[in-house]
């Protein structure tokens, strides 16, 4: 048959060959039927809905292909896309394309439909064929010769032909998914049973575009903390706030791919959900940007210094200059912490026994361990209850409550908004309510206090009273002035012997002075450096001669002036001494004062004087603080003492000068 793209015509069996129900057929022009097979010319097909409908078209028709590359076929129904053909050449496909006899077709009957796909019940076939054949007789001679023809049937056995079956499956809807080496095995080893012959092709997922981590030290180390020796802390962790370096890669994009769709086996798609994607942008929070680097991946890269902060809710990745805990601060979270940052944000609960130390810290959460500041402020946004927290050099602010715990910024300030059975002790001490608290500070500002013990040098309270029976004890500390008398007295003893040792000075210098040839000489040597006296080379000489006779008493006279300047300037320093040690007794006396501007119960005011060396409040023990501020004994002086009115005093002193 000539090589051509027209149209091809292909007829039924002629006259004496097999009945069969097969009609013309008209293949379209992309379908090529040629001595050597049945090809498709890609370049001429548009869509791979054009060869489904010639191919069904073909099978309806009751032809078959003979010798089918069934995978091939496929291709072509399913996956064959015009823009990106595999071949551009004609494409062989078949042998042949014959036609399905009618006696055949009735051979495929075992089509079930199972839950898995399709299966076929192969058994024994047999096909019953009428055919003419000979009579024979004889001749006259008695030679065997036919003498006319009768039709017999014969019944043969057969089998199924895979090409056929493939016929056949399409008229029943199964027009896909064919498993063409199980059914060729099948037949050639001339099984018999019930096969799966047919399934579904199952969708494969699409693959959702992620990110994967770039290094190692965006991940805590909760191990035990390793100590010097060899030893462990169990009650701290290895690392738990990662610190990163600019320029460090965090994160790579993986780009999503996409899934292929499954098919029936009616040829229908079976779609695949388009995978997920997204803009690595949202995830880049501050300290970060995204990079692309020269094999086109997207990258996430810290941009500078600082530690790692992943936010839950936005699954942003960030470097902050302060360290963001979100869990807690417990035994199962992170252990006991010491931050090397500059500022440390929990916002979780610390827990009892657990211990934080840093610099700056906010929590945002109650606390009921211990927090340490080593520099910078400690602030506290909602509770202290049962802990501590210790500043070593700035204020500290709570803005809840503080319940059976400790405050302490003995260089700080510090703020409560209301305090129950606390101990605070700061340099200066603001508290809206206070009940039952222990206070120490150098100036406490109360709005309201009831039963507490407080000591300071100034005090405010705006509203004071018992509670539970238990008074207000306030005392005013007051400097201890006895070491600034015996220092006077020290400077006024140096002072006397100095003027003593001065005025015998004086006198011996006077004494010496005062004869007649010192002065004359003297004299003279001022009127010469002055200009006044010109002498001659024979007085000069004289004058020199002179000079070197009283050489001895000139000499006395220098000494006696040095030793008189010595004196005076040690004088001057004694009177600088007097005039210091008056300022600093100033100094420890002032701004010592007490104003409590309502009384509302029983409220006691003392002066508590400690002795020059006595230990300071700041290091008695909880206990002996409490009792130190509520005691009366010869250190302290009852300065007012009743459950109403109001109170106001100012410390003074009588001071003479030196």
């Amino acid at each position: 048959m000539p090589n051509t793209t027209e149209p091809s015509t292909i007829r039924p069996a002629e006259p004496g060959q097999a009945s069969d129900h097969s009609q013309p057929l008209t293949l379209p022009h992309f379908l090529q039927i040629r001595s050597d097979g049945f090809f498709v010319l890609p370049d001429a097909l548009g869509s791979a809905s054009d060869f489904r409908q010639a191919i069904d078209h073909l099978f309806s028709a009751g032809y078959y292909l003979y010798g089918l590359d069934y995978d091939l076929l496929c291709h072509y129904l399913y996956d064959f896309d015009p823009a990106h053909p595999t071949v551009t050449q004609p494409h062989y496909i078949a042998q042949c394309v014959l036609p399905f006899l009618a006696e055949r077709q009735v051979l495929y009957r075992g089509l079930v439909r199972a839950e898995a796909g399709i299966e076929y019940l192969f058994e024994q076939l047999y096909l019953t064929q009428t055919v003419e054949v000979p009579v024979y007789g004889r001749d006259a001679s008695g030679q065997a010769i036919v003498v006319g023809r009768r039709e017999e049937i014969q019944t043969i056995v057969t089998q199924l032909e895979f090409d056929e079956l493939v016929a056949f499956m399409w008229r029943q809807g199964v027009r896909f998914g064919l498993h063409q080496a199980v059914i060729k095995s099948i037949l050639e080893q001339h099984k018999t049973g019930r096969y799966l012959i047919a399934t579904p092709r199952a969708p494969v997922p699409g693959v959702d575009a992620g990110v994967q981590e770039q290094t190692a030290e965006i991940h805590r180390d909760d191990h035990p903390r390793k100590l010097a020796g060899g030893r462990v802390d169990l009650t701290q962790f290895q690392n738990r706030y990662p610190q990163i370096k600019a320029r460090t890669v965090l994160l790579m994009k993986t780009p999503c791919r996409p899934g292929r769709p499954g098919r029936t086996l009616s040829g229908g798609i079976i779609h695949v959900p388009e995978p997920f994607d997204f803009d690595l942008g949202t995830l880049a929070g501050s300290g970060t940007e995204v990079q692309i680097d020269k094999e086109g991946h997207e990258l996430i890269v810290a941009i500078r210094d600082g530690f790692l902060n992943i936010d839950g809710e936005t699954n942003q990745i960030s470097i902050v200059d302060k360290i963001i805990g979100r869990e807690g601060v417990s035994v199962r979270t992170t252990g006991d912490l010491a931050l090397q940052g500059d500022e440390y944000e929990e916002h979780g609960e610390v827990q009892e026994r657990r211990t934080v130390t840093g610099k700056n810290l906010t929590m945002l959460n109650n606390v009921y361990g211990t927090v340490r500041s080593t520099g910078g402020r400690i602030l506290l946004k909602q509770n202290l209850v049962g802990g501590a927290a210790h500043n070593d050099a700035g204020p500290i602010c709570v803005e809840g409550l503080v319940s059976n715990a400790q405050v302490r910024a003995e260089q700080g300030e510090v703020t409560i908004a209301r305090a129950e059975n606390a101990i605070v002790i700061g340099q200066r001490v603001n508290i809206v309510e206070a009940k039952s608290c222990t206070i120490l500070a150098d100036e406490v500002d109360i709005q309201q206090a009831s039963g507490c013990a407080i000591a300071a040098k100034q005090v405010h309270i705006g509203k004071a009273g018992a509670r539970a029976d238990q008074e207000t004890a306030i005392c005013m500390l007051l400097p201890d002035l006895s070491g600034f008398g015996r220092r006077l007295e020290a400077i006024q003893q140096q002072e006397q012997e100095g003027l003593h040792k001065l005025e015998t000075v004086k006198k011996a210098l006077a004494l010496l002075t005062q004869e007649d040839e010192l002065k004359r000489y003297f004299g003279i040597v001022a009127r010469v450096k002055k200009g006044e006296l010109q002498l001659s080379p024979e007085q000069q000489a004289s004058l020199k001669r002179k000079s070197e006779q009283l050489a001895p008493k000139i000499k006395q006279i220098s000494q006696l002036n040095a030793g008189m300047r010595t004196m005076q300037d040690a004088q001057s320093f004694v009177r600088a001494q007097a005039e210091e040690l008056a300022k600093a007794r100033e100094a420890a006396a002032a701004g010592i004062q007490c104003k409590l501007e309502e009384i509302t119960g029983e409220t006691v005011v003392r002066a508590l004087t400690l002795p020059s060396g006595a230990p300071g409040l700041s290091t008695l023990s909880v206990e002996a603080l409490r009792t130190r501020l509520r005691t009366s004994d010869a250190q302290t002086k009852t300065l007012f003492s009743d459950q109403n009115g109001c109170f106001s005093w100012q410390y003074s002193i009588r001071f003479t000068p030196l």
